[in-house]
């Protein structure tokens, strides 16, 4: 149990990099994807399915640095 409340703040942390990243793509307009999402029909099953596969990514990456932190000291 001490394990899960010690890397669930930082699968937190990456899931919330993983939304301002995707946040940040679409706002941006890079690669004109905020205009793609506009103009087709369905554009918000790619804005869910982009921020998903950030939150999913980010947040491993943070679980995954997080475990192999453990057994350092400081």
């Amino acid at each position: 149990m001490e394990l899960v409340r010690y890397l669930l703040p930082h699968f937190a942390a990456g899931c919330l990099a993983g939304l301002v990243a995707a946040a940040a793509i679409v706002a941006t307009d890079l690669g004109s994807l905020l205009a793609l999402m506009q103009h087709s029909p369905e554009g918000w099953l790619g804005g869910v399915l982009l921020a998903f596969g950030f939150v999913v990514t980010f947040g491993s990456v943070a679980v995954g640095s997080a475990i192999q932190q453990i057994g350092q000291q400081e």
